[in-house]
């Protein structure tokens, strides 16, 4: 009989590093211990790894939420508690982390939208770039543009990250009155790095901006 061993950081690390999500879900699925340790990777100095370590994090909370959804509340919480400064740690990708586990299951969590929007009042702009990846993640699911209205003053923040990742947000939620706010973005050649398809895929504000408004307008032409 073969005894299969619990997973290990290392071995998590191994799996992330294949794209083996299959095999991580399986572990949580016996194991919520598997949750702890893909939050802690989503700390990771390794961008990629963290990406990654985020991904898998939504996708096995959403596992373990068919049997225990307070288990996965209790880790949103924590990702919460991470953000303040009385937690002694930073949450680089907490945002992130809620967003995948959010858009898993947008409506058994809905409570916990409105709270990653507010992410926005806190001090830190360092965050809004996760933040806007966030709402807009959360939006391929269950598009709601009732947000559109905090993310539309980031198409002229300082930062390209947030520039581009707000014009990604809206076409995502969908926000057709973003169009003529988005147009001047088509210019703004300044880089950026975005997670897709399990990559870190360099990128422009405008490679965004163009993709967002053939977004819109194809939601445009549907609603005539």
């Amino acid at each position: 009989m073969v005894v299969e061993l619990p997973m290990t950081k290392d071995t998590l690390v191994a799996e992330l590093q294949q794209n083996n999500y299959a095999a991580i879900v399986s572990a949580a699925a016996k194991s919520k211990r598997v949750l702890g340790l893909l939050l802690s990777l989503t700390f990771d100095a390794d961008d990629l790894m963290g990406w990654r370590a985020v991904k898998a994090l939504g996708l096995c909370s959403a596992q373990i939420a068919e049997t225990d959804a307070e288990f996965v509340r209790n880790i949103l919480r924590r990702l919460m508690w991470s953000l303040n400064d009385e937690s002694g740690s930073i949450g680089w990708r907490a945002p992130q982390a809620m967003g995948a586990i959010i858009a898993q299951r947008p409506r058994q969590f809905a409570e916990f939208i409105p709270v990653v929007v507010s992410l926005f009042e806190l001090d830190e702009t360092h965050f809004y770039p996760g933040v806007l990846w966030a709402i807009g993640h959360i939006a391929q699911r269950d598009a709601d543009s009732r947000f559109a209205a905090q993310v539309l003053p980031h198409v002229s923040d300082a930062s390209a990250q947030a520039r581009g990742m707000a014009a990604r947000c809206l076409g995502q939620l969908r926000a057709t009155e973003s169009i003529p706010l988005l147009k001047p973005l088509l210019a703004d050649e300044a880089p950026l790095t975005v997670f897709i398809h399990d990559q870190l895929h360099e990128c422009t504000v405008s490679d965004l901006a163009r993709e967002a408004l053939a977004q819109l307008e194809r939601c445009r032409d549907e609603a005539h």
